[in-house]
């Protein structure tokens, strides 16, 4: 009789466990096709993913994620250091070439028009007809693209560090330099030449940096994640750490939740709902480490270094 509900109560905990992480995994992954490598960094837009590797930006069209459809490529005098993409153009920050703008079709990806910055242009930040460039000299170069033919730089802001990246939501700029500056630009001003916000975080480094934004927070990629509450631009406020079980590579953001590229960890979603409490809700383990991350609806995107890409389907809620 006591052996008998010993056993029941281990088989209640056991219940009671296997319910807990069930409903703390809700979001699980099935890879459901590749992009053929090697790859460097992606981004995702639409049905194409944009794969950078060395100079030259190719273009698949995912429509169908089971067969990537490759659609063009473009190759540049200097290695490509970041890229964003929207509608139907592609802003590549390439080192001392500067910015280019690639526009895509589905017979072709050209180049549009282009821009030198005064230094090595590390990535750019993109809302409707304004790009910003993380100059790593110049700061933030500020340029008008509504014309993507003939690109035209109406300001710029002095950072104290190296830029390293830069992102743009809604009408604000946040950017991060090296070793250790975070910054926040509003680009709603006639003139933008200085900051309206900025703050010193506790880390500081010298390699490369990666900023993105889920208001009312900011996250750097930095070994673990930064956290920055810019409820108030004017004055960010820097939070506590989050630890990933590797090391962050790169993230992307969709809804509240951030993906990492995390190294030889894989891929891990992070639910950030609420700022303060930080949850892994998810987890991939990728073959090869995972360097870069882009998402796009149920759709995401692993760059495998030194491997190809692995395109994850979500089969969770």
């Amino acid at each position: 009789m006591i052996v008998a509900g010993h056993r029941r109560w281990l088989l209640a905990v056991l219940l009671l466990l296997l319910a807990r992480d069930a409903l703390g995994q809700t979001l699980k992954f099935e890879e459901v096709g590749k992009i053929p490598g090697p790859a460097e960094s992606i981004r995702v837009q639409g049905k194409y993913a944009y794969v950078s590797v060395g100079k030259t930006l190719t273009a698949f069209d995912v429509s169908n994620p089971a067969s990537p459809r490759r659609i063009g490529e473009y190759s540049f005098p200097d290695r490509i250091l970041g890229l964003r993409a929207s509608g139907s153009l592609v802003y590549v920050a390439a080192d001392l070439f500067g910015l280019g703008i690639l526009e895509i079709s589905d017979a072709a990806l050209q180049l549009r028009g282009s821009f030198k910055t005064p230094g090595s242009a590390k990535n750019v930040g993109v809302s409707g007809g304004t790009a910003v460039v993380a100059d790593q000299v110049a700061g933030l170069d500020i340029i008008d693209v509504s014309n993507p033919a003939k690109p035209v730089q109406t300001s710029s802001v002095y950072l104290d560090g190296f830029a390293s990246d830069v992102v743009i939501a809604d009408s604000l700029a946040y950017a991060v330099d090296r070793p250790n500056g975070f910054y926040v630009v509003d680009l709603k001003k006639p003139k933008v030449e200085e900051p309206l916000g900025t703050l010193r975080s506790s880390v500081s480094i010298n390699g490369g940096l990666q900023v993105e934004v889920i208001p009312p927070l900011a996250i750097r990629a930095l070994g673990a994640l930064l956290l920055y509450d810019v409820s108030n631009p004017a004055k960010p406020v820097e939070l506590m750490p989050f630890r990933t079980p590797g090391r962050p590579q790169r993230i992307a953001v969709q809804g509240k939740r951030a993906y990492v590229a995390d190294g030889t960890e894989g891929l891990q979603v992070i639910d950030l709902s609420t700022p303060s409490k930080p949850q892994i809700v998810s987890s991939f383990k990728t073959m090869n480490p995972a360097a870069d991350v882009a998402v796009a609806d149920s759709l995401v995107f692993v760059v495998q270094r030194g491997a190809d890409v692995a395109i994850l389907r979500e089969i969770g809620n």
